[in-house]
């Protein structure tokens, strides 16, 4: 493969979430936001293997061994949003990291896997959550 191809190949991958890996059990996960002439990489929200994270890095190609393409996550964030529009104001908690949603202080908790929790409310927000499912797809 030519270095024209590889980076063409690498330029498809911008604004997906990346893993880029570096020598022994070092790496870095993030969306990719630019490629180099180089193959130098600069990556948006950005976590290490230690779980550190990082507002934004630049790697040097010397730096790094290989890429690979990490599944989106799920947009957690944007759900609790839309669960937030029928909630009183404050009964809603987005924890980034645990990737979960809090509603009514621990009552309902919601992941990317689904609703725990019963009641009325409970059906409601599973409502939203299976509508926000078929909504991204």
């Amino acid at each position: 493969m030519s270095l024209r191809q590889y980076n063409t190949e690498l330029q498809s991958l911008i604004d997906k979430i990346v893993k880029v890996y570096c020598e022994a059990d070092k790496f870095f996960v993030g969306q990719l936001k630019g490629v180099s002439e180089d193959s130098n990489l600069i990556l948006t929200n950005v976590k290490n293997e230690k779980n550190k994270e990082f507002p934004k890095i630049l790697l040097k190609s010397s730096f790094y061994n290989f890429v690979s393409v990490e599944e989106e996550p799920f947009p957690m964030e944007a759900l609790s949003e839309r669960i937030a529009k029928i909630f009183s104001k404050g009964h809603v908690n987005y924890i980034p990291e645990q990737n979960v949603i809090s509603i009514l202080n621990g009552k309902i908790i919601v992941d990317e896997n689904g609703v725990r929790g019963s009641g009325p409310s409970a059906d409601r927000v599973k409502k939203i959550f299976e509508q926000f499912k078929m909504d991204l797809e």
